[in-house]
């Protein structure tokens, strides 16, 4: 998970890690997963500095895991 938080601020990232690794091992999505998600969001006009407009969630703390949906559907 390391180079898929290193792109949010670090309070926040560390906070992420530590979500992924309480997640039970079959709930969480895959990193290439995560990375394909958060590619998604980074395109999406509704995300600024990794916070969905549309929610108010972090972007990746809604990718990690893995029955999240995007509330705009796009992934």
């Amino acid at each position: 998970m390391c180079d898929i938080i290193a792109s949010i601020p670090a309070d926040v990232g560390a906070c992420v890690d530590k979500l992924y690794n309480l997640l039970p091992e079959g709930e969480r999505s895959s990193e290439d997963l995560i990375r394909e998600r958060i590619r998604v969001c980074d395109e999406c006009d509704k995300n600024t500095a990794g916070t969905c407009l549309a929610c108010g969630c972090y972007c990746a703390v809604r990718a990690m895991k893995k029955d999240s949906a995007c509330p705009k559907k796009k992934w």
